[in-house]
């Protein structure tokens, strides 16, 4: 048998949306006018990327004569703008340019959880819903601009960093079923200033014409105290329908695109998380902790749920039926894991079976002296001897012949 092993392969913000959107609200005038981009995102059904734009947005502005970014008084408090066919329009009334400078701020499903705070917006104590289902594609955008430089450029970012999950496995004598991961112990509530333009679209981030997004994690995990929030203790699953991962190296998609789900070169992805960026410390499965089930453990960790078979002969294929295949675990592996998660950025993890160490029976059994957490998988091993030929003593045979 062989024991589970963990890898991450992380990949960032991978793929290209191909263009700006260029939208204007109309012809006449001084009205400010909205050109809207949105970074580029492996796209998920609920992300938004250049191609798949929201539907509509909130905008702040502060008017100064001759200030800094994000000075000067108070001139558009929570408009809405919204999309209606190729234009975006203001529901709340045209807006007309000042003199002097307009400093931009916009939001995108932050809703109550905005504050404005007369120039110094944060989106304050925003909680990641535990359901998958329920996130959504968080997106701010800041900027500065005048009436001679036109419509307003308004690009917007990823305020949460995406996960994806993939498996492969390493071993022919092993078949794996895979319904669900789990990570154990994120920070669910944060705080964001928005203390920065956001200008330059990252629509490409294979390519070489354009800089990677810089890394950046502003969230504050300092919450509210009157709100009741904690973070650090909270669990994110997605399931799905079993997913067969044969013993031949190949990787096998979980939750990072549907098959044959191809647009223009981007992967549609299904059930990504949409989670807090964030720097954790991987749990320590050791008896040391005083912890040895996994519902209690600090750090954080992956519950993997999996069925493992040994494959008693690999030549007949990898049928989990096959007379002779034994499951060998049934339900959680937990996988230590730290994260350091930034703005904007996709995550790709691959669970690799069958070849080294590292996954854990989250549960062990509490009346074993020692609980610690063991090894899900032990492998079979050998110690080899030879026993001495055994010496039984001598006897002489006389060399003639009896005639």
């Amino acid at each position: 048998m062989k024991k589970v092993l963990f890898s991450a392969a992380m990949a960032l913000v991978l793929v290209s949306c191909a263009h700006d959107e260029v939208i204007e609200i109309n012809r006449d005038g001084d009205e400010i006018q909205f050109n809207v981009v949105s970074d580029a995102a492996t796209r998920a059904e609920n992300v938004y990327c250049n191609n798949n734009m929201p539907e509509q947005f909130r905008v702040w502005a502060n008017h100064t004569d001759d200030g800094d970014w994000g000075g000067g008084a108070p001139y558009i408090v929570g408009d809405v703008i919204k999309k209606e066919g190729n234009t975006w329009k203001n529901t709340s009334g045209t807006r007309y340019w000042p003199t002097g400078k307009v400093t931009f701020w916009a939001e995108v499903n932050a809703g109550d959880n905005f504050f404005w705070n007369d120039g110094n917006p944060e989106i304050q104590d925003y909680v990641v819903p535990v359901d998958v289902s329920q996130q959504k594609d968080l997106l701010y955008a800041a900027t500065c601009a005048t009436k001679e430089g036109g419509p307003v450029k308004l690009n917007f970012r990823h305020a949460l960093s995406q996960i994806v999950f993939d498996a492969k496995n390493m071993n022919p004598n092993l078949y794996v079923e895979i319904k669900g991961v789990t990570i154990c112990n994120l920070a669910n509530v944060g705080t964001l200033p928005i203390d920065a333009g956001t200008d330059g679209n990252y629509e490409n981030h294979l390519g070489s014409q354009n800089t990677i997004q810089p890394d950046r994690n502003g969230w504050q995990m300092e919450h509210s105290s009157a709100m009741g929030l904690t973070g650090g203790d909270t669990d994110y699953s997605v399931t799905f329908d079993p997913v067969a991962v044969q013993g031949n190296g190949q990787e096998k998609p979980l939750t990072s695109k549907k098959d044959g789900q191809v647009n223009n070169g981007v992967e549609w992805c299904t059930k990504a998380m949409l989670l807090l960026p964030q720097t954790t410390t991987a749990w320590a499965p050791a008896p040391d902790n005083g912890k040895p089930v996994a519902d209690t453990q600090t750090g954080t960790y992956f519950l993997v749920d999996c069925k493992i078979f040994n494959v008693s002969d690999a030549s007949k294929g990898y049928q989990s039926t096959y007379e002779g295949d034994v499951c060998l675990w049934e339900g959680n592996v937990a996988i230590p894991a730290a994260f350091d998660w930034k703005e904007g950025k996709k995550y790709k993890y691959t669970f690799v079976f069958g070849d080294g160490n590292g996954g854990y029976n989250p549960d062990p059994d509490p009346n074993d002296p020692t609980p610690d957490p063991e090894p899900v998988l032990t492998p079979i091993t050998f110690d080899v001897t030879v026993d001495d030929f055994v010496y039984v003593g001598n006897k002489d045979y006389q060399m003639q012949t009896n005639n």
